[in-house]
């Protein structure tokens, strides 16, 4: 399992894979360039997914940023070997017109959490190009002999247990220092359509690893049926672990473009007032769009200079992909320019004269309770637009509230 990066190993001649790497330091890095078109209008390019409150006012980005640490620390506790990694600063990638909306979600973070950097594209290129200039930025910031240990996550999942989150990190970075590229995939409890799946191959170890034999589209319903029978096939959850020098070797390897692109772009790289890397604009535009799946994870398998493991993963964790997976038990609420989830016994006010809405984007029954106050608590006082049951006709007088 380790020739990926043994001496005279194929992949060593596509250049960079580090094999006297004498320290591991893990780099944390969030993907945070997704602008969420399944979640729309909820989530829009201006507004993506990762940056909303998804989680009371909290969002993605701040519950995946602020339960790192926690999950990190039961790694330690799982495997001790894990405590022999030091954790760098959380990286984030995000595209230039969302810097702003992102560092005012990363400075209500602060003081309590670490510095977290930024890597700024300046156009969003999907998250083969992210992970790889992510790689660049961490080798670059460390120490000579040092090969970065990259837990890649997008920043749209919802970690529900950072313990077991924690346990499965560690053994994913046991792999990883080996030299293999490392995906979290998630057992199935039922077929499902939504998830590309992962078909798994034999057992490494007796923690529940197996080697990847390869990655496949989301299947229809009736091949959902089959991969949930079958047993071997995971959810592909987009969560990677990898050393640094072997993402680059691999990128260099299946997609060259790619990697001239991000290292012309990262090369010639500015560096903001604030600490923010920005991208050079004409090289990165230069860069062709590709995820990882298709980039490189797709040739594993198929390839024998690419060597993956996939370690389970079945802790409440989701990528918010869609309704169904983000909205389960919970009211969408639009409370003028404003879109926010509420979850179960959570609350917000409505300000008088402010246009809102509340909508059940899920399959589950949501009841709702209204607490109205003031003097006048009729009806009519209430002007409703587009309402899909007919009731603007009821209360067409113009009052203090309005709702739709």
């Amino acid at each position: 399992m380790n020739r990926i990066v043994e001496p005279g190993n194929p992949l060593a001649s596509a250049g960079g894979v580090s094999e006297t790497a004498t320290r591991l330091s893990v780099q944390p890095v969030i993907l945070a360039g997704g602008s969420g078109t399944r979640l729309r209008p909820f989530s829009r390019e201006r507004s993506p997914k990762q940056s909303i409150g998804l989680v009371g006012d909290e969002s993605l980005l701040e519950t995946m940023l602020s339960r790192f640490d926690a999950s990190f620390a039961a790694a330690q506790r799982t495997t001790p070997a894990s405590g022999t990694h030091s954790i760098a600063a959380p990286l984030v990638v995000c595209c230039e017109d969302q810097h702003l909306q992102t560092l005012e979600r990363l400075e209500r973070l602060e003081p309590s959490s670490r510095p977290v950097r930024m890597v700024l594209e300046p156009m969003s290129r999907n998250t083969a190009p992210a992970l790889t200039v992510a790689a660049l930025a961490a080798r670059a910031a460390v120490v000579e002999g040092d090969d970065p240990l990259i837990v890649a996550l997008p920043a749209d999942h919802l970690i529900a247990d950072h313990i077991a989150f924690g346990s499965a990190l560690a053994e994913a970075l046991e792999h990883a220092a080996r030299g293999t590229i490392v995906t979290l995939g998630v057992p199935p409890k039922r077929a499902d359509t939504g998830y590309g799946y992962i078909r798994t191959g034999g057992a490494l170890g007796t923690r529940g690893a197996r080697a990847i034999e390869r990655f496949v589209e989301k299947p229809d319903p009736e091949l959902a049926e089959r991969y949930l029978a079958c047993g071997n096939y995971w959810w592909n959850s987009g969560m990677f672990v990898v050393r640094a020098s072997v993402w680059l070797a691999a990128i260099k390897l299946c997609q060259p473009a790619i990697a001239e692109a991000c290292a012309a772009a990262f090369e010639r790289a500015t560096v903001d007032g604030g600490g923010a890397l920005h991208l050079a604009r004409d090289a990165f535009a230069l860069c062709p769009s590709d995820s990882i799946d298709y980039a490189v994870m797709e040739r594993v398998g198929t390839d024998a200079r690419l060597i993956g493991v996939a370690v389970p993963f079945s802790a409440g964790g989701s990528e918010v992909g869609g309704w169904d997976s983000a909205a389960r038990g919970t009211a969408h609420v639009t409370r003028g320019e404003e879109c926010f989830l509420l979850t179960e016994n959570q609350s917000t006010g409505i300000p008088p004269g402010v246009a809102n809405r509340f909508e059940n984007p899920g399959r589950t029954p949501l009841e709702r309770i209204e607490v109205q106050s003031g003097r006048y608590l009729g009806e009519d006082d209430i002007v409703r637009f587009d309402d899909q049951y007919g009731r603007e006709q009821e209360a067409s007088h113009a009052g203090k509230g309005t709702s739709r």
